[in-house]
């Protein structure tokens, strides 16, 4: 075909015969999108002869595809009815047509990335946050994440909530490194969300770098001028609360260093046990994580005893949806290696892709090793471990490769120093260990973390709720359980993030409860303590409606040949 062999004027001249002969054509105007004619055109064209779409090229036998804007910085394939349907979807974001959008994206099922970030695009555009954040919760594609936490941080300080956009921009960009005009947007944002905290300084630092990388967005311009920082005078203090004793965990994680004593081993093995236990559900890791103390306890003794011991796990794997304790987890993990000896801190070092690859030739092995470093008598998680093996780059993925080779060689080198945590979904972990075997060889220990069932995020909901000092009626108990149960029958929860959606539940069922008490006494009004500690059945049902109105129930899966 004249396309695939480099020829794109000859190619668009064949479509353009095919289409005088046939106007109608949908596959003939892939071909025209394909070479880079009349898009737009070819896009509602496509569009409106959906039903044909595929069906020249099926008769011709001929492969045939095309790609498309489906953000401001990723383009998607558009091949199948599937991708011409999201591609029609962007079209309209594209041309600010939000409500014909909207008309499409109201009826989709939410059951891939793309259609979750489109979705995510349209509650960007049209500024509705808490539909933003429902949408772009469940992406996982590293390339669409980046752009829609780019939307999420922007909704956030927009809101007022800048310390989270902070956070949310922190891990950016794990895939978009490359591109200058993301970067520009996200020194910008930073900027933004700096100068909202009065930290004038930071934000003219981050001002100036989203200049130099995108020096015609928006009033970078201006803004990358010196800012003068506003003077008010200085806070009076509050009052320090009083805190409980700090455990043995704390004050380690507020030295430097120093040998932990026989008492204090002792006190961190059991304060590390108390949390396992009181962790809710989790029974099979908690099982696990027995299990791994109790093995690391007996080579300790066989070899006090001039025995033989088998060598003790040492590199482990999470694998489990969000929202499961993964991280609690491994703080627990690195109090048990402490405790027992065999770590002289335990401390756990939280990294993503962002902190360990670079963006220039070299700079990978140096970020991977300071991150380790900072690690060293801990332990490293390293979250969504998977995104170091991203088969979606042309070529490779050759900073993500870097990162795993000097991973793999710290942690043979300072395995006495070091435990690591390679932590994220299931599926992504065993393909990551099946390509490279030597981390399938040093990865040997796996704790697989169930979804919660409904059981174990009601007792999560009811604890948070009587730390806050809430209570429910009733009808308002039923009604939590009910939606707990709903979120696991439905197969939303990993979805909603699991534990996190329990707090959250009842986090939006106590804004609801705040609401309904306001609009009834108003700004004079004082209402008694039980009205602004008891909760009632709205209260839960709105805030279910809230967190999961927009996703719709995950389809079942088709029956195999």
């Amino acid at each position: 075909m004249q396309l695939r062999s480099g020829n794109p004027a000859a190619a668009a001249e064949s479509f353009r015969s095919a289409l005088e002969h046939n106007p109608l054509a949908a596959d003939a105007w892939l071909g025209f999108h394909a070479v880079g004619q009349l898009q737009d055109r070819a896009v509602e064209a496509m569009y409106g002869q959906a039903q044909d779409f595929g069906a020249l090229r099926r008769k011709l036998q001929t492969p045939l595809s095309s790609r498309f804007q489906i953000g401001g910085y990723v383009n998607f394939r558009l091949e199948t009815d599937r991708d011409l349907w999201l591609a029609r979807a962007a079209k309209l974001l594209d041309d600010g047509l939000l409500e014909q959008a909207w008309n499409m994206l109201s009826h989709a099922v939410l059951d891939c990335d793309e259609t979750r970030f489109v979705c995510a695009r349209y509650a960007f555009l049209k500024r509705d946050w808490p539909l933003l954040l429902t949408f772009a919760e469940g992406i996982r594609n590293s390339f669409l994440r980046d752009e829609s936490q780019l939307y999420v941080a922007a909704g956030l300080i927009a809101q007022g909530v800048s310390h989270e956009a902070l956070n949310v921009l922190r891990p950016l960009p794990q895939a978009l490194g490359d591109n200058a005009g993301f970067l520009g947007e996200v020194a910008y944002l930073r900027g933004r969300a700096y100068e909202e905290l009065d930290r004038a300084e930071e934000a003219l630092k981050h001002f100036q770098t989203a200049f130099r990388y995108s020096p015609g967005l928006g009033d970078v311009a201006q803004r990358a001028q010196a800012l003068t920082p506003p003077t008010a005078p200085a806070p009076v203090p509050a009052p320090v609360p009083a805190q409980a004793a700090p455990t043995v965990r704390e004050q380690r994680g507020n030295s430097s260093g120093g040998t932990l004593s026989d008492e204090e081993r002792s006190r961190l093995l059991d304060e590390a046990m108390a949390e396992l236990d009181g962790m809710v559900g989790l029974a099979p890791v908690k099982r696990q994580v027995r299990s791994l103390s109790a093995q690391l306890r007996m080579a300790a003794v066989r070899r006090s005893q001039g025995l033989t011991a088998a060598p003790a796990p040492q590199h482990l794997v999470f694998a489990g949806p969000p929202g499961t304790g993964k991280t609690t987890v491994a703080r627990i993990v690195g109090s048990v290696f402490a405790g027992l000896g065999l770590l002289e801190r335990g401390h756990v070092v939280e990294v993503q892709r962002v902190d360990l690859v670079g963006q220039h030739l070299g700079e990978t092995a140096i970020k991977t090793s300071q991150a380790i470093d900072r690690a060293l008598d801990g332990v490293l998680f390293i979250d969504e471990a998977y995104a170091l093996s991203n088969t979606g780059y042309s070529g490779g993925d050759a900073f993500g490769k870097e990162a795993l080779q000097v991973l793999l060689k710290r942690a043979e080198d300072d395995r006495h120093r070091l435990v690591v945590v390679l932590a994220g979904y299931p599926d992504e972990i065993a393909e990551l260990l099946s390509t490279n075997p030597g981390l399938a060889s040093r990865f040997n220990t796996r704790v697989d973390f169930p979804a919660y069932a409904a059981d174990d995020l009601v007792l999560i909901a009811e604890s948070f709720l009587e730390a806050q000092g809430d209570s429910l009626t009733e009808e308002a108990a039923n009604a939590l359980r009910v939606s707990c149960d709903l979120a696991v029958t439905r197969d939303l929860i990993d979805r909603l993030g699991n534990g996190r959606f329990a707090r959250e539940l009842v986090r939006k069922a106590a804004a609801a409860r705040d609401l309904r008490v306001f609009d009834r006494i108003g700004h004079s009004g004082v209402p008694s303590p039980d009205e602004v500690t008891t909760l009632h059945l709205g209260d839960v049902m709105d805030a279910y409606q809230e967190l999961t109105g927009s996703i719709a129930p995950r389809p079942a899966a088709a029956p195999e040949d």
